[in-house]
């Protein structure tokens, strides 16, 4: 195939995916982290300081080190040039992660291609990672790791052409967006095992390195300070438990299409054996942290994206084998679609908002200026339904802290709290009933926990219950 059709292919792709993710942006309210992205982007210099919340808003004063410093300057620059009306909200942030979703899609596609897979199978794979679940809502969300994983790919595919140095510049971002952009290294070995390309994976590992201590020290930023931000212990959530949770993980992303997936798994390692090998073992660091729980409910899209990417190309392989005109298949690409909406786009798009309106009840009440202390899940959201994308109201009106007690209020120093207190979705309840260790909930009623002062319920949707305390 010609490279001017190739290009006409990704153009296609990239436009096609990209219309579909940002159409989705202005009716997803986003998560707690994301709205303070969006907000951070509004002060005059890009916030190197902290990753998320600045000391004033933890009770503990420790807040995490700034790990996502190139999505943090990406994030800034392009609100600064956005119209106001557009960088007051987080339409902005959502969008770049389109773009960097639009790209995973054609850059997968060329890493196939360069791979020398026919381009059936390289447009087959590329259109299954842009619809997987977990790639789809982070090309819809302004989060990091679609920019992540944009970078990584374009890494991948700068050294599959032997550009080791933007290979080099490209994996250094990659780090610079999230740190643990460094497991998904070993896909470069898709290329090979050869001598030369060990001798090629050191010039761009150690090359990519010092250049990221290079940007950091720059920054002035204290390098060691990012190991503070992965010092998180595992919930008390056993092997057995992270195992189903993670095979759980796998059958919500590929849902309808699993028996293709396993049918895909069993012809590709029978025909393409040294291929999936080199899949497994890139993505091994991933899948062995996973299993033992390091951060695995804090930095999900670092360690999931990478093994659902390696995942679409067996299925991608398949599909690209067999017929695909007929019901079944219509039928199960209709009910994906429809189950990846409903049960997760959908869910989070109405948490979200519920959090938001729970929010502007309060202004709506004449609760404004009262601290909200809460866990981050929610206590972000119910802020910025209140002040709106106002950082200094994020800063001087909101405590992060889940089920506070009598010590933590009084450690806050305020006469006066409205105490945000998560409620679990309808289906969590219902898995938290089946006797396993870590599937528990820990429902936490103020009244229980506070007989210090005076507590009085103010308002409560299916998302939230707040409260008001007064000392």
């Amino acid at each position: 195939m010609k490279l001017n059709d190739e290009i006409k292919i990704s153009l296609i792709l990239f436009i096609s995916f990209l219309i579909f993710y940002a159409l989705q942006i202005p009716y997803y309210t986003s998560k707690p982290d994301v709205i303070v992205f969006a907000i951070r982007s509004l002060a005059d210099k890009p916030i190197t300081e902290f990753a998320y919340l600045p000391k004033t808003t933890l009770l503990s004063g420790e807040a995490l080190p700034n790990y996502h410093l190139g999505h943090t300057i990406i994030l800034w620059i392009v609100y600064q040039i956005m119209p106001f009306n557009i960088a007051s909200t987080i339409w902005t942030s959502g969008f770049i992660s389109s773009i960097s979703g639009s790209l995973i899609v054609i850059l997968t596609y060329f890493i196939w291609r360069n791979l020398n897979f026919s381009n059936r199978i390289s447009i087959t794979t590329s259109v299954i990672v842009g619809l997987v679940p977990s790639f789809w809502e982070q090309s819809v969300i302004g989060e990091v790791y679609a920019l992540q994983y944009a970078f990584v790919m374009a890494f991948v595919l700068a050294y599959l052409k032997d550009k080791l140095i933007l290979s080099s510049l490209f994996f250094m971002y990659a780090n610079l967006v999230s740190p643990l952009s460094g497991l998904a290294f070993g896909l470069i070995f898709l290329k090979g095992y050869s001598k030369n390309n060990f001798k090629n994976a050191f010039i761009v590992g150690s090359t990519a390195l010092l250049t990221y201590v290079v940007v950091y020290s720059i920054a002035g930023t204290n390098i060691l300070d990012l190991l503070n931000g992965f010092d998180h212990a595992p919930e008390n959530r056993g092997l057995t438990y992270r195992t189903i949770a993670f095979f759980g993980f796998i059958l919500v992303n590929f849902n309808f299409f699993i028996f293709y997936l396993i049918k895909g798994i069993k012809l590709s390692f029978s025909e393409l054996k040294n291929t999936l090998i080199n899949l497994a073992v890139a993505t091994s660091p991933q899948l062995l942290l996973i299993l033992l729980g390091a951060t695995f409910f804090i930095e999900l899209g670092s360690f999931q994206l990478p093994v659902f990417w390696a995942l679409a190309f067996p299925l991608g392989y398949y599909l690209s084998k067999v017929k695909i005109n007929k019901y079944y298949f219509a039928i199960s690409l209709i009910a994906t679609v429809a189950f990846t909406y409903s049960l997760w786009i959908r869910t989070n798009i109405v948490v979200g908002k519920e959090r938001e309106e729970a929010g502007k009840w309060l202004r709506v009440n004449g609760f404004n200026g009262i601290s909200v202390i809460g866990p981050w899940s929610v206590g972000v959201s119910v802020i910025q339904g209140r002040d709106g994308s106002n950082l200094n109201a994020l800063q001087n009106y909101y405590i992060e802290k889940s089920c506070p007690g009598n010590e933590d209020l009084t450690k806050t120093q305020k006469d006066k709290l409205i105490i945000a207190s998560a409620k679990k979705l309808p289906f969590r309840v219902a898995i938290s009933k089946i006797n396993l260790s870590g599937l528990n909930l820990d429902h936490y009623n103020p009244f229980d926990k506070i007989t210090n002062g005076n507590l009085e319920k103010l308002y409560e949707n299916d998302s939230v219950s707040l409260f008001k305390w007064e000392k």
